[in-house]
């Protein structure tokens, strides 16, 4: 056998017995998203406060800061943010706490 050919017969051993390893992640994958959906909520907060460019920047931080929360989409001209979070992390309560700690009392939307 030539060199060349038995390197190559090697490499294709090799990439074949790998597909074993690598066929069951995506299998587990669309679980754990599913898992992860499950343990997330979305709260829209008003936060009729703000009145300046900087004012998002103080309340997404003072949000974000929370444990629990995954993330926080303020809208200015709305005065409004949307929160996304772990319920069994935090509460409702906590993340407007934070932002009213930070000088804009937040509550739900529509309340």
């Amino acid at each position: 056998m030539e060199p060349t050919r038995a390197i190559a017969t090697g490499f294709l051993a090799l990439a074949v017995s790998a597909m074993s390893f690598i066929a069951p992640v995506p299998s587990r994958f669309p679980a754990s998203v599913a898992h992860a959906a499950e343990t997330e909520h979305v709260a829209t907060f008003d936060v009729p406060g703000m009145t300046c460019a900087l004012c998002p920047v103080t309340v997404r931080k003072a949000m974000e800061s929370v444990a629990g929360v995954r993330s926080v989409e303020v809208n200015f001209d709305a005065k409004t943010t949307t929160v996304v979070f772990d319920p069994s992390m935090t509460t409702i309560e906590a993340i407007a706490a934070a932002s009213a700690n930070a000088g804009y009392p937040a509550h739900i939307s529509g309340s």
